[in-house]
C-alpha cells in the first residue's frame, strides 16, 4: 500500500490539533515535547497521523473532518470510563456527536488492516534458501473485558485469571512487518487450537513458526528447545521478545490495556466491537513501524537456527 504524507498535510493536522486541544495561545507550541504531545493523547506523532488521514480521507462520511481522526485517536488512547473525559480532551462536543464520530473512524481504520497486514509481507529480505526456517514468529496476546453476563468460563484467560479475548499475532523475521492476526477467540481458548485452525491452514507444511513454549499440537510450531545448538536457542529467545514487543506497542492505547466496557447485549456484537478497536491499533501500529517512527531492535541473524520437522 502506497502511502504519501506532505508538510501541508502534517501542518493541517497539528493545526487541526492545535485548535481541538485549545492549546494556550501565550504556550509555545514548536517545542520539544510536541511529539511525546501527540503520542500521549493520540498514539502516534503527527506524521503518522497526516498518513492515517490520506489512507482514510476517501472512505469517510461526508461531514467528517480531520478533527474526527483526532477524537477517534483520543478514544482509543486514553479509552476513559466516561466518555465526557474524551469530551472535554477534544473540546466539548456532545457526547452523542463523539460517539458518534469516533465510532465510524475507528471502523474505517480497521478496515484498512487487510491492505496493510498481509502474510504474503513475511518474505520480505528473506533469504532465498529457506527450506525448514521460520519466516514469523508467533504468539497470543489475552486481553482484559468487563465480565460478560451470563457468566461462562469460556472467557477466563489463565494469564490474568479473569475475563478476556485472546488474539494471535504473527511478526515477520526479515523485516518490521506485522503479518497475520487471527481474533477474537474466548480466553480460554488454546494457542495450538487457534494456530490450527487459523494460521497453520495457510502456511505450508514445511513451514515452521517460532513461539514460545506454551504452543503445542502441530510439528511446524518450533519451541524455544528446538534449536540445534547454546546460539541458535538465544538467537531464537532475541526473535521472542522482539515477537512481544508488539503487543506492548498495541497496549500502550487504553483500549487494549484496560476492561473493555463497552458490552452488548449479544455476544458476537460484544466480540464484534473489541476486535474493530484491536484491528484500528494493530493497522497504527503497522504504519508506525512501515513509516519508520516506531523501530524494532535488531536481533541479528538467525541463520544458524535449524529445525528438524517432525
Amino acid at each position: 500500500m502506497k502511502i504519501t504524507v506532505t508538510k501541508k498535510g502534517i501542518k493541517s493536522i497539528e493545526n487541526t490539533a492545535r485548535e481541538t486541544l485549545r492549546f494556550p495561545v501565550g504556550r509555545k507550541w514548536e517545542s520539544a515535547d510536541k511529539d511525546e504531545r501527540f503520542r500521549s493523547l493520540f498514539g502516534a506523532p503527527s506524521v503518522v497521523i497526516a498518513a492515517l488521514w490520506e489512507l482514510i480521507r476517501s472512505n469517510v462520511n461526508d461531514d467528517v473532518e480531520e478533527k474526527h481522526l483526532l477524537w477517534a485517536l483520543v478514544f482509543l488512547k486514553v479509552y476513559a470510563k466516561n466518555e465526557e473525559i474524551h469530551c472535554a480532551i477534544v473540546g466539548f462536543p456532545t457526547r452523542k456527536a463523539f460517539r458518534e464520530k469516533a465510532w465510524h473512524i475507528v471502523h474505517v481504520i480497521a478496515d484498512l488492516k487487510d491492505g496493510l497486514i498481509r502474510l504474503e509481507n513475511r518474505f520480505i529480505n528473506a533469504p532465498n534458501d529457506m527450506v525448514g526456517r521460520p519466516y514469523l514468529t508467533g504468539d497470543c496476546s489475552d486481553f482484559k473485558v468487563n465480565e460478560p453476563f451470563p457468566w461462562n468460563k469460556k472467557w477466563m484467560s489463565p494469564k490474568f485469571r479473569g475475563p478476556g479475548m485472546k488474539y494471535e499475532v504473527c511478526l515477520a523475521i526479515y523485516s518490521p512487518n506485522i503479518c497475520w492476526s487471527n481474533g477474537p477467540n474466548y480466553g480460554s481458548a488454546s494457542e495450538g487450537t487457534i494456530f490450527r485452525t487459523g494460521l497453520g491452514l495457510e502456511l505450508p507444511d514445511d513451514e515452521p513458526v517460532e513461539v514460545d513454549a506454551g504452543v503445542k499440537g502441530d510439528p511446524r510450531l518450533m519451541r524455544p528447545l528446538m534449536g540445534s545448538t547454546s546460539n541458535a536457542r538465544k538467537q531464537k529467545s532475541v526473535y521472542r521478545a522482539r515477537q512481544e514487543t508488539i503487543f506492548n506497542r498495541m497496549k500502550q492505547f487504553n483500549v487494549l490495556d484496560t476492561h473493555f466496557h463497552h458490552t452488548c447485549t449479544e455476544e458476537v456484537d460484544y466480540m464484534h466491537k473489541h476486535q474493530i478497536c484491536f484491528d484500528s491499533v494493530l493497522v497504527i501500529t503497522q504504519l508506525k513501524l512501515m513509516m519508520g517512527v516506531d523501530k524494532l531492535f535488531d536481533a541479528g541473524e538467525i541463520d544458524e537456527v535449524e529445525y528438524v520437522m517432525t
